[in-house]
């Protein structure tokens, strides 16, 4: 079986019997041939999408929702409010069988230990997180991800099939995975990529929440992966929410240009307020009637079958490794979640654990606590134990070695992309150095020089000029009451500037002293502007009112902020918010895995630089981790 799994046809006669044993009636799709990526030029410009919903614009008014719910779930977060109390996570064994009844039904009257002796062969798993944002590379990700494929690097060909696990690591829709975001910006592109496609055999779905599921309080994420409460039909029904097989969703040439008009105009902006502003009015009548704001009951991916009862789970993917999937909900591990890993971790003592997180453990070369406390929480080490750390989180794909264990991260599916390091190499890295990464630092480095002038622009959207043109009005407003009022207002809204740039930087407690180093000047410099520039125009006819200045300080003092975030950056003191502010749609990725029988496990990496553009995907990365051959 295992000689025959490295060949094309091996797999292809497996996969056969597979589905001739599942529902019996179904041809195996084209396989797409792919080649390594290599050392191929990045492409200079990167196509968007151009049909709602649009990608979100992190420092405009789509944000808005995101932050503002942040704020209300971190807040109950911290009166202990915590949703996993009720859960009641599945026993292994119970999780096991549910999956096996999807994927093998004939299998289950004899009780395998394990997927894979269910099926008789390696299982396949496709891995994904950081979905559901613009609609459009949401399509191109979602062909990609559905997509079979054949690899050859040099030897015989071999072929990829489509996961019969789809698991998902977390941050399934933005800026909050509300029910109706999922359905807009991941379920429903989704779904015009699935109707195009040979209905085929069913398969499983499973997933942990991150953060951006929890600002929803789960609501959203619970109605498209945990199981449904009303028994289905062991073949499977056509999904509710899928488009009409052969819909393209309307992707006509007319309706591009009304994207990219609608794009350019910031219409999607205007739309982004509307929607908060129709959201707000409903929940104040739903309140005052004593009613509840009506929603979409279940959500669904045609083929797919959840399979979870809670937000975290384990389950027996081969003899001798385990999946566990966590879930530290905006803080930690909770305590019946300890329990539950504690006793799969006596059950599978000196056994492999894929891990699979919401957030990495270790991230741009550096320890990231919040992976490492629910590293430590599992009573695992990387360095001690067998692990195979996967998640998202960051929008970026990083690989590195630590032993026996190996730490992924590949946050690749569909969300703005994260570059990678670019400031200087970290004394210690943390784990090692980094065997693979996409984009390459160099890469990246280009990318973030951009950062100060598409802020300026309002490429980002336009909540820092907002800001800075509010600070701008106080100022001027002390100084028209004099120059002590001028003085003491100057000093107060600098203070508050150096703590918001502080608080903005996201430090480590290791680079405190150098972020704090940095704010002063550039706080000091928002600080000053107003005035500066009061004084400056004042020289040029017509300009001396001071709304001409709050209008000119409202761009200088994004552009100054923009030039904060690429420095910290490029200092490698903080590395996700000035790619916030790009918003950049590439290099989009998911990772394939074939667990064996034996315990091995082989991953490819695949993905596209720019997913809107003509072209195969390519293979990033792959490597072999663990078991016997």
């Amino acid at each position: 079986m295992l000689a025959d799994d490295l060949h094309v046809e091996g797999d292809a006669r497996a996969r056969a019997a597979s589905d001739a044993e599942g529902d019996g009636a179904t041809t195996a799709p084209p396989q797409l041939p792919i080649a390594r990526r290599g050392d191929r030029p990045v492409p200079r410009s990167f196509l968007q999408g151009t049909h709602p919903p649009y990608a979100i614009r992190w420092f405009g008014v789509t944000s808005l929702f995101g932050h503002l719910r942040h704020f209300a779930a971190s807040a109950i977060a911290s009166e202990q409010v915590d949703a996993r109390d009720w859960m009641r996570p599945l026993d292994p064994d119970e999780i096991l069988a549910r999956v096996v009844a999807v994927l093998a039904p004939e299998a289950s009257a004899r009780r395998p230990r394990s997927v894979a002796e269910a099926l008789g062969r390696p299982v396949w798993i496709d891995f994904i997180a950081d979905t559901g944002d613009d609609h459009d590379v949401s399509v191109a990700v979602g062909e990609m991800l559905f997509a079979e494929y054949t690899f050859s690097d040099g030897g015989p060909a071999r072929a990829l099939p489509r996961g019969d696990i789809l698991l998902m690591g977390g941050d399934t829709a933005y800026p909050v995975a509300t029910a109706q975001e999922i359905e807009q910006r991941l379920v429903a592109p989704w779904s015009e990529v699935l109707a195009r496609l040979e209905p085929t055999r069913r398969r499983a779905l499973l997933a942990i929440p991150g953060n951006h599921d929890w600002y929803d309080g789960l609501d959203g994420f619970a109605r498209i992966f945990r199981r449904s409460a009303i028994d289905e039909a062991a073949d499977g029904r056509p999904s509710s929410a899928s488009a009409p097989r052969g819909s393209t969703g309307g992707r006509g040439r007319r309706r591009r240009t009304r994207g990219v008009v609608a794009r350019q105009l910031h219409l999607d902006e205007l739309g982004g307020l509307l929607r908060l502003a129709r959201d707000a009015a409903r929940s104040v009548r739903a309140f005052f009637r004593g009613s509840t704001v009506p929603r979409k009951k279940r959500l669904e991916l045609e083929g797919y079958e959840p399979v979870q009862e809670a937000s975290y789970w384990a389950l027996a993917l081969a003899p001798g490794i385990e999946a566990w999937g966590v879930d530290r909900q905006l803080r930690k591990i909770d305590f019946r979640q300890r329990a539950f890993f504690a006793a799969r971790r006596a059950a599978a003592d000196r056994g492999r654990i894929l891990f699979v997180a919401p957030d990495p453990s270790v991230a741009f070369e550096e320890r990231h606590d919040l992976g490492a406390q629910m590293l430590t929480a599992c009573e695992l080490d990387l360095e001690a134990d067998r692990v195979f750390y996967l998640c998202g989180d960051v929008h970026h794909y990083e690989r590195r070695k630590v032993n026996a264990s190996v730490h992924v991260v590949a946050g690749g599916g569909g969300a703005f992309s994260h570059g990678t390091r670019v400031g200087p190499r970290a004394k210690r890295p943390v784990g090692g150095p980094t065997a693979a990464t996409f984009p390459t630092p160099s890469t990246s480095r280009r990318l973030v020089v951009h950062v100060p002038w598409k802020l300026m622009v309002g490429k980002a959207g336009f909540l820092a000029h907002i800001a800075a043109a509010i600070v701008a009005a106080i100022e001027l407003g002390a100084d028209a009451e004099g120059p002590r009022a001028f003085a003491a207002t100057s000093l107060i809204v600098t203070g508050l500037l150096v703590l918001l740039l502080y608080m903005v930087a996201g430090h480590a407690p290791r680079h405190a002293r150098a972020v704090s180093a940095l704010c002063v000047p550039f706080g000091a410099t928002l600080g000053l502007l107003p005035v500066a520039l009061k004084l400056a125009l004042h020289r040029v006819p017509r300009l001396t009112g001071d709304g001409v200045v709050i209008v000119v300080y409202a761009f200088a003092g994004a552009l100054v902020f923009g030039l904060f975030l690429t420095v910290l950056a490029l200092l490698g003191l903080e590395h996700q918010q000035a790619f916030s502010v790009l918003g950049h749609s590439g290099f989009k990725h998911f990772v394939r895995m074939c667990v064996h029988p034996g315990g091995k496990v082989e991953a490819w990496v695949i993905g596209k630089d720019d997913p809107l553009a003509k072209g195969a995907p390519v293979v990033i990365d792959d490597f072999v981790w663990g078991g016997d051959p």
